[in-house]
């Protein structure tokens, strides 16, 4: 019995150390930044650089992954010999087995429990900080996303023409978006404004969407106006959203 349970009980470390390395294995150059536990053991999780250092992405965060932002001069001509690697998400099996995994084209992503109601999953935003070093028009974009059956599975939208199209919500100078609160029948909705030019004239237009969960899809709603918006000021009310 002694040497039954001897051996019972080595299988088991062998088969925990197996998972351990699973859940271990992170490409080479990266490190894990973030994990973030969603349904039936799964994981998500976002790789960043492996000189990235938490206090260093929020240094970062918003000025474009510049190396001439960095106060540490060893480390700003590491990054100009060698820039930063594009961050990654994935999505981690409760073995620790990479399900899916994408890279973002940016060096900084965040990810964060999205407070979405009447969904038929548990919903994620995606945020990936696609920021220049100047201008106006680029910030952290967030993506929705909803996994299930092993897969990441980013949020698609229908057009008021039936298209469907990658649902992409913009943090910018001159364009932000919220959760609004929900429809009357109690399911998500989310708010965006942008102002852009309009023409040539450099006349600018406002645009409200509105994005609503109906009929197991998101659906687009929108409405332009002649005015300028920019982050200065008060997001819009609620009224102002079709």
């Amino acid at each position: 019995m002694k040497v039954f349970g001897s051996a019972v009980l080595v299988l088991g470390m062998l088969a925990w150390c197996a998972l351990a390395q699973a859940a271990a294995q992170v490409p080479a150059g990266y490190r894990v930044a973030q994990q973030l536990p969603i349904n039936d053991g799964q994981v998500l999780e976002i790789l960043e650089d492996v000189r990235i250092s938490p206090d260093l992405h929020r240094d970062l965060w918003g000025n474009g992954a510049d190396p001439e932002n960095l106060e540490d001069d060893l480390l700003a001509a590491d990054i100009e010999k060698t820039p930063l690697v594009e961050a990654q998400v994935r999505l981690l099996a409760a073995s620790g087995e990479a399900l899916e995994s994408k890279s973002l084209g940016y060096p900084l992503a965040s990810v964060e429990k999205a407070p979405l109601v009447g969904l038929p999953a548990p919903a994620f935003f995606l945020t990936i900080d696609e920021t220049a070093p100047m201008g106006t028009y680029s910030g952290p974009a967030t993506q929705v996303l909803m996994p299930s059956a092993g897969k990441l599975n980013t949020t698609l939208y229908r057009t008021p023409e039936g298209k469907s199209e990658a649902l992409f919500l913009a943090q910018t100078g001159k364009a932000a978006w919220q959760v609004g609160a929900p429809g009357a029948d109690g399911v998500a909705q989310i708010q965006q404004v942008s102002s852009s030019p309009a023409g040539e004239d450099e006349e600018f237009v406002t645009t409200y969407r509105t994005y609503r969960f109906q009929d197991g899809a998101w659906q687009l709603s929108s409405r332009q106006e002649a005015g300028y918006w920019d982050t200065e000021s008060d997001f819009p009310q609620p009224s102002a959203f079709p």
